[in-house]
């Protein structure tokens, strides 16, 4: 960290804001920026407008629906080909739980990031008042006197280096952030007991109902959802203890898990169109969303969760759009930011909330009673399945399942079920009158 002279080989350029990454978070921080007038550095360390994560499930949950839309990113994801999700199908080990369109559930887009990142980078980088600056990579922070940071240097990979001055500056640059590193911010890291891989598929056919699949299956998940170009991606994270059969050999051990899912996919006939992606350990990781004056921190530089709920991608949206909707006039304006950061922090609390959640779930722990019982009755009370839905999608805080009537009321209708019973679909948010005649068992 230094509080900076600006030597003969370094320059100097000033800006409202500086965004290091320029992936999900850090291009739609710039554009929102942007748009509000403020002169915005959006700094990225790869050269190729192309470049894009690998690792990453790109399903972006219904309750980053509405933060798409008002930005102007869902309609020129669906021009790129962005497959939707109206229906997602989640089986309880007895039967499916399927929302449909008129339950107020929003809809689920997916379109991978190899598409996705170089679109986000192209309209940030459009915006006026964006700089994007490619091949960029910061090496230090700058500190005001009063200890604040006030800005980056950066390295082009030659022996120049550039400084760069904003009263805010936002990491942007993934769980292992620089910028958070530099910021000597604390971090608080959690297992995750479950590894994952994924692949895609050309002719894949979905055997369960809705428009795409979740299986928990006690410690294990799979996945099966569809994506663009027609490709349906099929992903699966199994607990640790399984390790060693992936490791014998990866292939036979993903095709064997796939085939034994119920009303799994058939993929006799599909054609694999890549290799499996995945990684052995994922931990979770936090940071302080503002962590020191005049620094910000967004999507997984503040929180890289479990991957299983898919819940990356959306909230690199949400956190970014947040932080923009709490700093964006303070900085118009050339007031001061801490209170502003400070909004933001507890914009934030919501993220924080489903983090603290997932951590336990990354556990890999088999489902306890009370889960059970919720997912049960979710396969006869409409209301449950509906609530369940809107948790699911993060499209409400978690007490819209959460709360001790939901539990006790869950309770009650497993245990008011006949013996032998075998439970239906249910479409979330339908009348009991609606359910669909026909009946799946475990």
């Amino acid at each position: 960290m230094t509080e900076g002279t600006i030597g003969a080989a370094e320059t100097a350029m000033d800006y409202d804001v500086i965004i290091v990454g320029a992936s999900i978070a850090g291009c739609t921080a710039a554009t929102a920026y942007g748009r509000a007038g403020l002169r915005v550095a959006l700094v990225e360390r790869h050269r190729s407008p192309q470049a894009h994560k690998t690792l990453c499930g790109h399903f972006v949950l219904g309750g980053t629906h509405d933060v798409l839309r008002r930005l102007g990113f869902w309609q020129p994801m669906l021009d790129h080909g962005a497959a939707v999700t109206t229906g997602l199908g989640v089986w309880t080990g007895s039967g499916w739980i399927v929302p449909r369109p008129d339950s107020g559930v929003p809809p689920a887009i997916s379109l991978r990031r190899r598409k996705l990142d170089p679109l986000l980078r192209e309209i940030a980088g459009s915006t006026p008042g964006v700089h994007l600056m490619t091949g960029h990579r910061v090496v230090d922070l700058v500190e005001d006197a009063g200890g604040a940071v006030a800005g980056v240097v950066t390295s082009d990979g030659g022996t120049g280096r550039t400084t760069l001055r904003a009263r805010l500056v936002v990491g942007a640059d993934g769980h292992r952030s620089t910028v958070a590193r530099l910021a000597r911010v604390a971090e608080d890291r959690a297992p995750n007991e479950r590894f994952l891989f994924w692949t895609y598929y050309e002719g894949a056919t979905m055997n369960g109902p809705g428009d795409g699949q979740v299986w928990p299956l006690g410690r294990d998940v799979a996945v099966c959802i569809p994506v663009d170009d027609g490709l349906t991606q099929v992903g699966v994270f199994p607990a640790k203890d399984r390790l060693p059969e992936f490791t014998t050999d990866r292939t036979a051990a993903f095709d064997r898990f796939v085939a034994r899912l119920p009303d799994g996919p058939s993929l006799a006939g599909a054609r694999q169109v890549s290799n499996l992606v995945g990684t052995t350990d994922y931990p979770c990781v936090r940071r302080d969303p503002a962590p020191r004056p005049g620094l910000a921190l967004i999507g997984d530089a503040a929180t890289a969760s479990d991957p299983v709920p898919a819940v990356g991608c959306g909230w690199a949206f949400r956190s970014a759009a947040w932080l923009a909707d709490a700093t964006a006039e303070a900085l118009c304006r050339g007031a001061n930011v801490r209170q502003a950061l400070r909004s933001y922090r507890r914009a934030h609390r919501f993220i924080d909330k489903y983090d603290a959640l997932g951590r336990k779930e990354a556990l890999a722990e088999p489902p306890n009673a009370l889960q059970r019982a919720v997912r049960t009755a979710a396969l006869s009370d409409p209301d449950i399945a509906r609530r369940l839905a809107l948790f699911a999608m993060r499209a409400a805080e978690p007490s819209v399942l959460l709360n001790p009537k939901v539990m006790a009321r869950a309770l009650v209708t497993v245990r008011v079920r006949r013996p032998g019973e075998t439970p239906p679909v249910v479409p979330a948010g339908r009348p009991a009158a609606a359910v669909r005649a026909d009946r799946l068992g475990s």
